[in-house]
C-alpha cells in the first residue's frame, strides 16, 4: 500500500474525501485508509515527521512514502502554485562541521536525501528543499542557515527531511512533492493568501495523488 503523507490535513483534505479515505486512528498522528490509498497527518515538524512516519512504518504493510504538501520558496524562479518535484533533501539546522561533516548533513549519516526514481519527476520543475524547526521567512534567515549548505536549495519547510530520513533508515523509496505557497524576497510572493490558497493547493496536491496512484 503506498502511503501519502503531510503536516497538515487542509493540505490533503481534498485527497483524502476524493478517495473517501475512512479515519482508522488518531493516536500518534490521524490515519485515513481506502482500499489502495492510506494518508497520515502528522503534525508540523521534524520530530512529529519522524515520529509519525515511523509508527505508521512500525504499523502498516508501506510500499512506498509520498510526501505532499505546500512549502515556502527562496528561489525567484519559483512562484506561487508551482509544482515542485524534490530532488535532494537537507537539514538546514543541522551543523556538525566542526568534524568533518557538510553543513546540513547529520553525523553518521548521509549527505542528503533524495526521492526515487519515477516516470513523473520530468512533469513537474525539479528543485532541492532544505528542512528545519526554524520557520524562515525572510532574507536574513535564508543568508544564515540556507546559503551555507553547499546546494543550490529553492524550497523551505519543516518536515520533508524527518520523513526523507525516517524511510531511508526503514528503506522505503520515498518522494516529495511540494506545492509552492509563497517566495521569500518576491513582491507579489504571496498573491492569494493562505487560507484560500491551501484550497487551491489541495486540487493541485489531488491531481498530484492521482498521477502517483
Amino acid at each position: 500500500m503506498k502511503l501519502i503523507i503531510g503536516a497538515m490535513f487542509e493540505e490533503l483534505q481534498t485527497s483524502i474525501d476524493y478517495f473517501k479515505a475512512k479515519k482508522i486512528e488518531n493516536s500518534i498522528c490521524n490515519i485515513y485508509e481506502n482500499e489502495k490509498i492510506l494518508f497520515c497527518v502528522t503534525g508540523i515538524g521534524l520530530i512529529n515527521a519522524a515520529v509519525g512516519l515511523s509508527y505508521v512504518l512500525n504499523n502498516y504493510e508501506i510500499s512506498q512514502v509520498i510526501n505532499i504538501g505546500t512549502s515556502g520558496a527562496c528561489d525567484s524562479s519559483l512562484k506561487q502554485k508551482d509544482i515542485v518535484w524534490i530532488n535532494k533533501i537537507f537539514n538546514s539546522a543541522a551543523d556538525a562541521t566542526v568534524f568533518g561533516y557538510d553543513y546540513g548533513q547529520i553525523p553518521k549519516m548521509p549527505k542528503f536525501y533524495e526521492s526515487a526514481s519515477n516516470d513523473l519527476k520530468e512533469k513537474y520543475i525539479n528543485k532541492n528543499i532544505a528542512s528545519s524547526d526554524i520557520f524562515i521567512n525572510d532574507i536574513e534567515q535564508v543568508n544564515k542557515h540556507i546559503k551555507k549548505i553547499p546546494s543550490m536549495i529553492s524550497v523551505l519547510d519543516m518536515e520533508c527531511f524527518g520523513y526523507a530520513q525516517t524511510a531511508y533508515i526503514y528503506q522505503k523509496p520515498f518522494i516529495s512533492i511540494k506545492v509552492i505557497s509563497d517566495v521569500i524576497g518576491t513582491e507579489d510572493s504571496n498573491a492569494v493568501q493562505f487560507n484560500e490558497f491551501i484550497k487551491i493547493a489541495g486540487n493541485e496536491i489531488l491531481n498530484v495523488v492521482k498521477n502517483l496512484i
